[in-house]
Formats: structure tokens, C-alpha cells, sequence
């Protein structure tokens, strides 16, 4: 039996012993090395964004190939004992968005840990499982034995970043970026722009993202502090705003709603927040016509994204020593839920959590 952490309501959870997957010519099996959670997560438990209960979550999904059918094995190019991450999409490839090359807008894809539940097939389709079922159809990239799975998760934020800032956002080198939200996915974005060559770097957090903000400030990054109610343009005046590309990953909508303020005229606001059901984010549209604002929503990166970030990573060992930085705190499989709520329980020092399904 495989051990899985299947989510069955709102904020409830049951350790479930299922079935293992079969072992087909067209799929592969993978054991999971490291989970990363993230803020999706939280607002899937929470019934905040749409879910297929009961499901596995996780996607962020590191591990082995445990088994890989022959039909598999030529798709994505790995073997048994490969390290591998598990891109979170699983698209029809047959749609006119498959078939341009957007297959992350494939309007019938399944989701590792997102879009995929127990009804279907094995139902092994989330990284809080000893075991995933890697399905016909999914994006796999093999990982060199340099790439900890702890790096690897940073890599896919990184990837992530790339997709957003380099190739969404238009950013330039010797241009001025501001991240609103100091989450990982924000610190990775932070090192996208460095790397690039961005010659000002501003981040924004809140007053319980100490580690976090603590952990930009050692890469040389200006860091700002933000009270949530309090007026954010007047709170980043210090800054002088005025800034190329800004890139929201608070999911916060009082955040989105003034982040065009710190633009100059023609800038570009990149939204990666996902802010849930139900909520409204109030926009001035004439503010962002009249100095022509670009507003660009960004959903995950590519396939394109992901290598590129693979080889930073793989090329560079201090990169690679700052991205498993982000892993904090590490749970075992049942306490899975813990891991998600992390961020909300206060740990201290906390900046990522994740998930090792595997006694190591």
C-alpha cells in the first residue's frame, strides 16, 4: 500500500493507505524525495480555491523514478533511479492551446496536487504521498545529481521567476524592480533580477516576515515593511518609486490594488497573486489608462522557463547553497497539514516548509 495525506473538506485531512499505481508502458512512477508547500496549498485547503475532494495536494514535487513503462522512458528521456521534478500540468496536448505551445491555458488539463483527485484512475496525483503516478501526457525534467531536492524546489520557484519578470515583465537590465511580497516565490524572483542585472531591487513584506526579509537583506536587497491597513503608497515613498516592472505575489488584494501607484508612466505590473473566490480587487482603470500601464497576469512557468532556471542552478553552486536556504522546515508525511499552516503558525525563522513523505 502507499501512504497519502488525501485532503477530504476544509482544513480536514485523513492519512489513507491506497492502492499503488499500476505499472504501465506509458506511465512512470515516482518516489517522492521533498513536497514544497506554498500559499496554493493553503487556499486549496482551505476551500478557497476549487478542488476535486478528495485529492492529494502538493506540486512541487521531487523524487526518483521508481518505475518507467517503455513508451514512457522515450517520452521524457529518464530512467529508474533518475531525480526528477514532475511539472504540476498535465495537458490534453491535443487542444489549439496544446498544440500552439501554451499548454499551461489547456482548458482540460489535470493538475498534480491541483486538478487531479482520488476519483480518478490511481488517484496517486499529489506530491503528500510516499508515491506519485507520473501520467501519460505530463512534462518531466530530469535533475543532475548536484540538485538537492531541496535546490530543486527553489528551481521551480526560480523558473518561475524567469517566466514572470524576464519573459511576462519585460524587464531589463540596469532597469528598477519592485517584488510585493517576500514569500519564496518572491525571493526567487528576487535572484531572477539580479542575475539579470536590475540595478534596483525593492522588496516588500510584513512584520512577521522577518526571516524572510532578513533573507533578501543578505543578498542586498532593500527591503520594506509594510503594515497591511496602512497606506502602502505612503509607506514605499522612501523608495521613490517610479519603478520599470512590479510584480505582485502577496495574494494580498489590498496589495494589487495600489501596486500600479509605484510605476512610472508605461510600466508594467506583472499579477501572480492569486488572491481566491469571491474576492473583488479594486482597480482605477483610468489610472492605468492615462499613464498606460501594462497589467500582465502570469499563471507558472514553462517548459522553456524550467530548463533555463536548470542551467543557473546547475551552474552555479552559491546559487544553488541560497535556494535550499528556503527550506526551513521539513514535516514528515502526517504532519502534512502542519506544513501547509506553517506560515500561519508563526514558527520561528520560518521563510518555506515542506514535506518528506519518505523516512529519510
Amino acid at each position: 500500500m502507499v501512504r497519502a495525506l488525501v485532503l477530504t473538506g476544509p482544513n480536514a485531512f485523513e492519512l489513507r493507505d491506497l492502492a499503488p499505481p499500476p505499472a504501465r508502458d506509458d506511465n512512470a512512477i515516482v518516489r517522492v524525495e521533498l513536497c514544497g508547500n506554498c500559499g496554493t496549498d493553503v487556499k486549496y485547503a482551505a476551500g478557497k480555491l476549487a478542488a476535486p475532494i478528495p485529492m492529494i495536494l502538493g506540486h512541487e514535487i521531487v523524487g526518483r523514478v521508481e518505475h518507467i513503462g517503455a513508451d514512457a522512458a522515450r517520452r521524457y528521456g529518464v530512467a529508474v533511479g533518475d531525480r526528477v521534478i514532475v511539472e504540476s500540468s498535465i495537458p490534453c496536448w491535443s487542444c489549439g492551446a496544446c498544440r500552439s505551445g501554451a499548454y499551461r491555458m489547456c482548458p482540460t488539463k489535470g493538475g498534480y496536487g491541483t486538478r487531479s483527485g482520488l476519483a480518478n484512475g490511481s488517484g496517486l496525483w499529489g506530491g503528500l504521498a510516499e508515491v506519485v503516478e507520473v501520467a501519460p501526457g505530463s512534462i518531466v525534467h530530469h535533475l543532475p545529481e548536484a540538485i538537492s531536492p531541496e535546490a530543486a524546489i527553489g528551481m521551480e520557484l526560480l523558473a518561475n521567476g524567469y517566466q514572470w519578470l524576464i519573459r511576462k515583465g519585460g524587464l531589463q537590465p540596469g532597469q528598477r524592480v519592485l517584488i510585493q511580497g517576500c514569500g519564496p516565490q518572491g525571493l526567487a524572483a528576487m535572484l531572477i533580477a539580479r542575475r539579470l542585472g536590475a540595478i534596483d531591487i525593492t522588496m516588500t513584506g510584513l512584520a512577521s516576515d522577518e526571516a524572510r526579509l532578513a533573507l533578501a537583506a543578505s543578498a542586498g536587497i532593500r527591503t520594506v515593511v509594510v503594515e497591511p491597513d496602512a497606506d502602502r503608497t505612503a509607506q514605499l515613498v522612501a523608495t521613490g518609486g517610479g519603478f520599470d516592472v512590479v510584480l505582485d505575489v502577496t495574494g494580498d488584494p489590498r496589495a494589487v490594488a495600489t501596486a500600479a501607484h509605484h510605476l512610472r508612466p508605461q510600466g508594467t505590473l506583472v499579477l501572480a497573486s492569486i488572491v481566491g473566490r469571491g474576492v473583488d480587487v479594486p482597480f482605477r482603470t483610468d489610472d492605468l489608462a492615462y499613464r498606460e500601464i501594462r497589467v500582465q497576469g502570469v499563471l507558472s512557468k514553462d517548459e522553456r522557463a524550467v530548463l533555463a532556471a536548470r542551467t543557473l542552478v546547475e551552474s552555479d553552486a552559491d546559487l544553488r547553497a541560497f535556494l535550499e536556504r528556503f527550506i526551513t522546515h521539513v514535516f514528515p508525511l502526517e504532519d502534512g497539514a502542519a506544513a501547509i499552516n506553517a506560515r500561519a503558525a508563526g514558527l520561528p525563522g520560518f521563510v518555506k516548509a515542506a514535506v518528506r513523505p519518505n523516512a529519510a
